[in-house]
């Protein structure tokens, strides 16, 4: 059966989402192409419809979920709530809604070169989206508090993952966000 091309671009857009969501919550290897689908809410053969390969799929969604990061970047006016929010326990339980530095990092670099150019692009667009929310414009030191301050939240978040004692979950979050706002003045 023929689809139009605004029912088509929402089976693509359904099929990006679902797969954003999984490959961060899973990773890249523990998902499937039927599983994407039925995520979706789409039969099997969908898949090949909008995609080459799941490879293709993976970079297509890297760069959806990123892009969507450096804009809530740039939109948030607020960088200590910016922070305060990246760095609470429920960004940390929510992995599959969550950054996807935080959860596909260890995964990209055994990954193909198309997910690793993606991956690699979309890293970038995040670097100077942060520089410009940071409001520093003096090029390699913007770049530079930038890249530490993104280095911070996403490092923070991958230990504070591994972390079964919440205690020491919470003294994670706590530091990092010490280093980047300075002490709590509550």
């Amino acid at each position: 059966m023929k689809v139009s091309k605004e029912t088509s671009a929402k089976h693509r857009d359904a099929l990006v989402r679902a797969a954003s969501r999984l490959f961060r919550e899973k990773g890249f290897d523990k998902v499937g192409i039927a599983e994407i689908t039925a995520a979706a809410g789409l039969t099997h053969g969908a898949f090949y419809t909008h995609f080459a390969s799941k490879q293709a799929l993976c970079a297509e969604a890297i760069t959806r979920t990123s892009r969507r990061t450096a804009e809530a970047v740039k939109a948030n006016t607020d960088w200590r709530a910016y922070v305060e929010a990246y760095l609470d326990p429920k960004h940390v339980r929510d992995r599959g809604n969550g950054c996807p530095y935080a959860a596909l990092s260890g995964d990209v670099p055994r990954e193909s070169a198309l997910v690793k150019s993606a991956f690699s692009q979309a890293l970038e667009g995040s670097i100077d989206a942060l520089a410009d929310r940071l409001g520093d414009r003096n090029g390699t030191a913007a770049r530079e508090r930038a890249i530490l301050s993104l280095a911070t939240l996403v490092g923070a978040v991958v230990l504070a993952r591994t972390a079964t004692d919440t205690g020491l979950r919470d003294e994670i979050l706590s530091a990092a966000k010490a280093k980047l706002l300075g002490p709590s003045k509550a």
